[in-house]
């Protein structure tokens, strides 16, 4: 087996290099892809109450709703690039509590909910 090895690295370096680079990627987003699953798939990140750390995005995929339905109960601008912005400051900045945050986001989650349970076959 070493031989081998000794054979590719010196033969065939970059093709060596090359596997070498795809197989540690599909490692990384393997592992990455699972981790991501098992978390948003545990009940205790499901439909989570809102955190001041918490980002609208965060919130989105807690409620399994397109970002739009958050978008829209925060009064968040749609064509607006994205903001990293938690929740607290997000607060803060329309002069509202969490939790009337949390009230808008049960309503509009609960209403596209309703509208796409009834289009399901």
């Amino acid at each position: 087996m070493p031989h081998r090895l000794t054979y590719l690295w010196q033969q065939h370096r970059l093709a060596l290099l090359a596997f070498a680079t795809a197989l540690l990627l599909t490692v990384f987003f393997g592992v990455k892809s699972v981790s991501q699953f098992i978390y948003w798939n545990d009940p205790q990140h499901q439909d989570q109450a809102l955190a001041g750390w918490m980002t609208p995005r965060y919130v989105a995929r807690s409620y399994d709703v397109p970002p739009e339905v958050v978008q829209g109960a925060f009064a968040l601008d749609a064509g607006a690039p994205p903001r990293r912005i938690s929740l607290e400051t997000l607060a803060a900045e329309r002069g509202v509590t969490t939790q009337a945050l949390q009230l808008r986001l049960d309503r509009a989650v609960a209403a596209w909910r309703a509208e796409n349970q009834k289009a399901a076959p």
